[in-house]
């Protein structure tokens, strides 16, 4: 196995700039609807777009990195990213900027790539200790992105975000050539081999549990990042810098249910976990609702959301971990299709949500949204394989 890999640092980087360039806007999404006289039904619809171009580059980037190697694709996706960055920044109306908003997703081929790399390089408990790096920079991309985003709306103007992205984009461009030497030194010859075996994955019934719950708890995220700030300018009339803070609270959350369900994984059934992850995902937005200053103090609708983090981060770990096992000669292939649907049913349930918010009373159509999908990921935990997540 080569052991000449990249450093930590080159892998985590490329991993969560996906991360990053996602939630960085969401803050400055009022204000890009000013500047490019739309509605906020089609500026979230900018967020919809990243997502939809990261499913597919989680379909694709693993087979063509299989092909044609690992650094010859995060080459070619990072130009991508870098000039479609540079061409959000440019963009002179909102057609093309939803445009350029789906290329710069990109940036998803540093996720799978960093995967796959880890995996030809590290075994063992080598590889798990590379895992967590991984983990914890993307976790710490929704923390410090949208007040990030918020800061440079509020001092520099919102526009600029993308020339922080494109800034961003070339430091890692250059970290890239400089440190990604090639870990796949058996290219695949035949590129859709592993899509040829989707059909098996799909007609597992161990595979498909685990994947809703999955897609229906990341679904969270993409309401509340495309919910939350219009909820925050409108009910509350907060800045940018100041929706930057509270649109952290769902990490927040995530980080420790992240780490503690890594405390008590071998103690009770997958089943068990989902299960209760699930009841304290539909707790927070349960909490808010009933809230009395609801309407006059953003606190009162944002601080019950550290629940729901809590609970999500419970929820991943042991989800994923069913994912990958369901069919383990397949994982590779329940990796990407999982990740794809996740973004696709966040996609999907975030751009309902935007197109509708502004006709409706909007913390009432996010909570209830929220509400919806916790439902959906409690019905989807009871149909899971009553297993410990490490047999």
């Amino acid at each position: 196995m080569n052991k000449a890999g990249p450093n930590n640092i080159t892998l985590s980087a490329i991993a969560g700039i996906y991360i990053l360039a996602q939630v960085i806007i969401v803050p400055a999404l009022p204000d890009l609807g000013t500047i490019f006289s739309s509605d906020y039904r089609t500026i979230q619809l900018s967020v919809s777009a990243f997502s939809i171009g990261a499913a597919i580059v989680n379909i694709i980037a693993g087979p063509l990195s299989d092909r044609f190697g690992r650094r010859p694709i995060a080459i070619g996706f990072f130009i991508i990213f870098i000039l479609s960055s540079l061409g959000s920044y440019f963009s002179e109306n909102i057609y093309v900027f939803l445009f350029f908003r789906f290329l710069q997703a990109s940036s998803a081929a540093g996720m799978v790539l960093a995967r796959v790399i880890v995996g030809d390089i590290y075994s063992g408990s080598k590889a798990t200790v590379m895992f967590g790096y991984i983990s914890t920079i993307m976790a710490i991309g929704p923390l410090i992105g949208p007040l990030l985003g918020g800061l440079i709306s509020d001092y520099f103007g919102s526009m600029q975000i993308f020339n922080f992205l494109t800034i961003l984009g070339l430091l890692l461009f250059g970290l890239i050539i400089y440190d990604l030497n090639e870990t796949n030194l058996n290219k695949s010859t035949d590129m859709l081999s592993q899509i040829k075996s989707y059909p098996l994955l799909l007609s597992s019934m161990n595979f498909w549990p685990p994947t809703l719950v999955s897609a229906f708890s990341f679904s969270i995220f993409g309401l509340f990042f495309v919910g939350a700030p219009f909820v925050a300018v409108k009910v509350y009339g907060l800045s940018p810098s100041q929706i930057g803070l509270l649109l952290a609270f769902i990490p927040l959350g995530f980080v420790p249910g992240n780490i503690i369900v890594g405390k008590i994984v071998d103690r009770f059934s997958t089943r068990l976990l989902l299960i209760f992850g699930s009841i304290l995902l539909i707790s927070g937005p349960l909490i808010a609702i009933f809230t009395t200053n609801l309407y006059t103090h953003p606190l009162a609708f944002f601080l019950p959301m550290l629940i729901m983090g809590f609970g999500t981060g419970i929820i991943w770990p042991v989800a994923n971990t069913a994912i990958i096992q369901a069919v383990p000669s397949l994982a590779g292939s329940a990796s990407g299709i999982s990740s794809a649907l996740m973004v696709i049913t966040s996609a999907l349930s975030s751009g309902f949500l935007g197109w509708n918010i502004e006709n409706i009373d909007p913390i009432i159509g996010l909570v209830g949204m929220l509400i919806l999908a916790g439902v959906a990921t409690i019905i989807s935990s009871l149909f899971i394989k009553n297993d410990r997540p490490n047999n």
